[in-house]
């Protein structure tokens, strides 16, 4: 599901350039409908994110909900400066520390009590980056919205065929270019079954999904659906952002083209831990991937930073 990545912060924040004031009445349902973020970082100060105000780099989580947990995370880093972006993929069985409760799958983060504080935080942690903001969206509000737009085309690279009654989760779709409707979109995303690497393996067609669907999201063709979408995009999309940052970031976000967004995936391997299906991080490549990243959409190191480095590179030789 890590599908509609960025279409959820350059969707409805989009619109609010184009809709003008009445956008505020939306975009403060977004807010009312996760007041209990902050009553937990009330009572887990160490988990308040920290402040974008003064950071040129603004980094936004964006999580997929399946049955409490999230079925995808993606981050994206946002340059606000030069209105360049880049998302990073993060495997939902990536193996980490989480807070108080030990190492565990990525994704089970938010389903603790600490919710989305904590998986800001872990994720976080993970990238050795800050997480200013988080949006949060379920499986029916994802095919909610995209019935509302009319689908999204895309091209389906192989037959799709799963069956798994447990979940209720029955999915069939044709290989070729087609338009999906909701319900084939989110099973288009979801899809792993042939795939030997599992969850890695579905990383690109949820990359290819994104940028179709934010395409499609920015088009002049959906401005006339755009209260509809808000509205129902209140309903099921959770964040910690304001009405005035939603605006802002709107406005810097409508001009960035999709083709233009670099995408990444954490690097590592599949593995098996006391019978456990893991996905190890390889750290030295995050190492490398992140200073990609920084160079990609014009992240400068300051002189201390560059001094502590070369001491270290000193050190290390």
């Amino acid at each position: 599901m890590k599908k509609y990545i960025i279409i959820f912060i350059a969707s409805f924040l989009v619109f609010a350039i184009v809709i003008g004031g009445a956008t505020y009445y939306y975009l403060g349902r977004f807010k009312a409908s996760n007041s209990d973020f902050a009553q937990i970082v009330e009572e887990n100060p160490d988990l308040q994110p920290p402040s974008a105000k003064d950071d040129p780099i603004i980094n936004f989580l964006i999580m997929g909900i399946d049955d409490a947990r999230s079925d995808f995370m993606m981050v994206l880093r946002f340059n606000k400066e030069n209105n360049k972006a880049a998302v990073i993929s993060v495997p939902r069985d990536t193996r980490v520390n989480i807070g108080n409760y030990g190492y565990n799958k990525i994704n089970s983060a938010v389903a603790r009590k600490e919710g989305a504080p904590l998986a800001m935080d872990t994720v976080g942690d993970l990238l050795d980056i800050p997480i200013h903001y988080y949006i949060e969206m379920d499986f029916k509000g994802a095919e909610k919205i995209i019935d509302i737009m009319g689908g999204v085309r895309i091209k389906v690279p192989e037959n799709m065929k799963y069956d798994d009654p447990t979940q209720n989760l029955h999915i069939d779709i044709k290989a070729g270019e087609q338009v999906l409707n909701g319900r084939n979109s989110v099973h288009f995303v979801r899809y792993r079954a042939t795939y030997s690497n599992g969850d890695l393996g579905r990383i690109p067609n949820q990359q290819e999904f994104a940028k179709a669907l934010i395409k499609h999201m920015t088009s002049p063709k959906i401005l006339p659906k755009a209260f509809s979408i808000l509205d129902t995009a209140s309903k099921y999309i959770k964040t910690n952002m304001e009405q005035t940052e939603m605006a802002s970031y709107a406005l810097r976000l409508k001009d960035i083209d999709p083709e233009n967004i670099k995408m990444y995936t954490l690097p590592g391997d599949g593995t098996y831990i006391n019978k456990v299906s893991y996905f190890v991080y390889d750290e030295e490549k995050l190492k490398e991937m992140t200073e990609e990243i920084n160079d990609e959409i014009g992240l400068q190191k300051s002189a201390e930073e560059k001094v502590k480095d070369e001491e270290n590179d000193d050190i290390a030789g």
